[in-house]
Formats: C-alpha cells, structure tokens, sequence
C-alpha cells in the first residue's frame, strides 16, 4: 500500500512536472508577440540584393519591413553602394581606352540600368525615414552617369557617321542631365559630385566646340576638386583644361595644365593617366615647335601606353612621333612610326572612331610619301601617293568633307583665325 502511494505521488510528480512544461510553453507562445516587439534591430538585416528583389516583384510590404529590420545598417549599406558606384563608373572610363565603341557601349547600358533599379532603394528608404539626402546623392550620381554616357553616345555618332545635328541634340540632353546632377549634388553639398558633374560638362561642352565655356565649367570644377582628399579629379581636371588649351593653339597655358595633372597621376601611380598626361604635354611641345622635346616625350608616352594597355593613347603617339621625325628630318624613323601607327589603327581600330581610322589611313600616306622623298627614294614616295590617290577613288570629295565637318574638329588643334572668327 505505501508502495502503490509512492508509485502514485512519483507518477504525480512526473505529470505536474509536465503540467508545468506545458504551461511554460503556452506562456511562451502566449508572450512572443510581445517580446518579438520589444526585440532590438537586427544586427545583419536584410541584404540590399534581397530588398532589391522584393521591389522588383512589387513586394512592398516585404521590401518595407525588412528594410525597417536595422535602418542604421541599412543607411551604411546604401552609402557603400554609392562609393561601390563610383569606383565602378571610374572603371569603365579606363575600360574605354581598351575596348570597343559597342562592346563600351553596351557595358555602359548595363550600368546605367543597374542605377535605375537601386534608385528604388534609395526613394524607399527615403520614404521610410524622411531622409532626401542619401537619395540626392545617388540621384545626382546617376544623373551625372546617364549625362556623362549620352556626351559618350554624341561623340560616337560624330565620329562614325559625321551626324553633326544628331551628336548635337545627344550633347544637349547630356548638359541638361549633368546639370540637374550638379544642383541636386550642390543641394546635399556633395562636393566630389560638384567637381566631377562640372568636368563631364567641360567635356560635353568642347565636344559642342564651345571652348570659352567648356574653360568657365573646367575653371568651377577645379575649385571643388581642390576641396577633395586624393589626387584623382585635381588631375582630370586639369588634363581635361590642358587639352582644352592646346586644342585653342595656348600650348603655354596647356602645359602648366598637363604638367599638374600628370604630377597627380604620378602620386597615384596610375599609369594610363599619366600616358594621357604625357600625350598632352607633347602635342604642346609640338605646338610651341619645340620639337626635339615633343620627341622625347612622346616616347615616354608610347612607352607608358604600351606598358598600362592605354590603347587609344599608344596609337596617337606614334602617329605623332612620325609627324615629328619628319620635322626632325628622320625619313627612316618617321617611315617606321607611321607603318605602325596605321598598323595599329588598322588592327586595334575598335577604340577609334571611324573617321580617327580613316584619316590615320589616308594622311599616313601622305607623310610615307614626304618621309620617302625626304630619303631621295622618289619611287617610293609616288608609290605612297599613287595608293593615297586610290583610297579616294570611291569618293573623291570625302577627303574634304570629312575635314571640313564639325565633327572631325575634335582631333585637330583650332587654326588661329577659326579661333579669331568665333
């Protein structure tokens, strides 16, 4: 009997020990909603991709709640993606020196996509937090991205197919998205955006062969550029001012420019801006008829070009030392460059416009034919002019037109009078 009560109060034990877990447990599922709502953000909320996924499938609801799990982290994450976009933008200028007009263009497609869907990010955060700066910042940025494309877009249909009005109409709408990128970048006081929105309309501006105001723009973004840390847009602007100067027949002007900019190059060892830089410091020698220093500095900037992979710069250096040797009365040597230089347009093409691989070939026979009668070879120099005469055969007013067009004005220093008469 005292056994049977022991069994009893044990199984006793046992079910008001279960009793109480059960209770415990209803308390638990009981309490949760009230604890859930006092829990803290969460340390690693949602990643940016998966708030980005739910927009593109009109999840709101989700997009909203996850984005409002740590809005803190959120915020980094969003400024990391505007300096991530920056970097990237940056790259895919030096990717232009390298790769074709359509394979550039299409990667720069791609890009300008990209930025209308994270602007989503950008306006929901806002709309969670009351928060316009962070989607002015990236809306200037992408205005200043989509600006800076379309000055891009403009050159190639000038340089391809000599649509002056066309190339016209695409730098204006640049202008206008490059400059509703700057108010909005001078809203937030966003310097770096300052500096680089009044570069690209400098560049969009001389492509308009407004050099005047394309200065007024450069001279403005100088000023922030200053403001900024690093070397990087102190010395795009200045290169993009010296070209400006040398383009106007100022080699004087241009080379305080050039030598500025290729001094920050230096400082951030990157060496395809320094072959630029070296570029530019040449073409201004030349100007100035200095040309034993145009000669030794266009070496060093071929030797640069072939060394970073700049190829747009590598194929003007050796056109350029052939017009030079020329000038040195170096028939050999000059003969040699421009083998080279239209070898090399010829092969490497892609990243030149067409009329910038149409003149190298036609005007490199003409200084094969000058180097050939410089040497005493006259055969063959009539050689080189009578292949010269055939390029034109198919369409004998070519030569000029294209000359004469707006469009070739680019890759050309201005005639003094042309200056003059503006």
């Amino acid at each position: 009997m005292h056994q049977d009560y022991k069994r009893r109060s044990h199984r006793g034990v046992l079910a008001f020990a279960a009793a109480s877990v059960t209770v415990v447990v209803c308390l638990l599922v009981v309490s949760s909603p009230r604890l859930a709502g006092q829990a803290g953000p969460s340390a690693d909320p949602a990643p940016l991709f998966i708030l980005l996924n739910k927009i593109d499938h009109n999840e709101m609801d989700d997009a909203e709640r996850l984005m409002k799990d740590n809005l803190a982290v959120t915020k980094t994450r969003l400024e990391e993606l505007i300096n991530e976009r920056d970097t990237r933008f940056d790259e895919l200028g030096r990717f232009g020196a390298t790769s074709g007009h359509e394979v550039h263009k299409e990667i720069l497609d791609q890009f300008i996509q990209e930025n209308v869907r994270y602007a989503k990010l950008f306006d929901l955060y806002r709309k969670l937090t009351g928060d316009e700066v962070l989607y002015k910042r990236f809306e200037a940025r992408r205005l200043r991205y989509e600006g800076a494309f379309l000055t891009h877009e403009g050159e190639d249909v000038c340089g391809d197919t000599l649509d002056w009005a066309a190339a016209q109409k695409l730098y204006q709408e640049a202008l206008e998205k490059l400059a509703a990128g700057f108010a909005l970048a001078r809203e937030v006081n966003d310097t770096r955006l300052m500096a680089s929105a009044k570069i690209n309309i400098g560049s969009t501006l001389i492509r308009m062969i407004e050099p005047e105001k394309a200065i007024e723009a450069y001279t403005e973004g100088m000023r922030y550029a200053d403001q900024l840390p690093g070397e990087m847009y102190k010395g795009m602007v200045r290169l993009n001012m010296g070209n400006t100067y040398v383009w106007i027949n100022e080699p004087d002007q241009s080379l305080s420019y050039a030598q500025a900019a290729l001094e920050s190059f230096r400082k951030m060892g990157r060496g395809t801006w320094e072959a630029n830089a070296q570029l530019l410091i040449g073409n201004a020698q030349l100007e100035q008829k200095k040309f034993s220093s145009a000669w030794e500095t266009l070496r060093m900037a071929l030797d640069l070009a072939v060394q970073s992979g700049e190829d747009r710069v590598r194929g003007k250096a050796l056109i350029n030392l052939g017009s030079i040797a020329l000038l040195l009365n170096r028939p050999a040597e000059a003969i040699d460059y421009v083998e080279q230089a239209r070898d090399w347009f010829d092969k490497h093409g892609e990243v030149y416009t067409a009329i910038e691989r149409e003149t190298v070939a036609q005007d490199g026979l003409l200084l094969l034919s000058e180097a050939a009668k410089q040497a005493g070879n006259k055969d063959q120099a009539e050689q080189y002019r009578q292949e010269f005469l055939r390029s034109l055969a198919a369409s004998p007013g070519r030569y000029n037109t294209v000359r004469e067009s707006p469009c070739y004005a680019l890759y050309k220093a201005r005639p003094a009078k042309q200056q003059a008469a503006k």
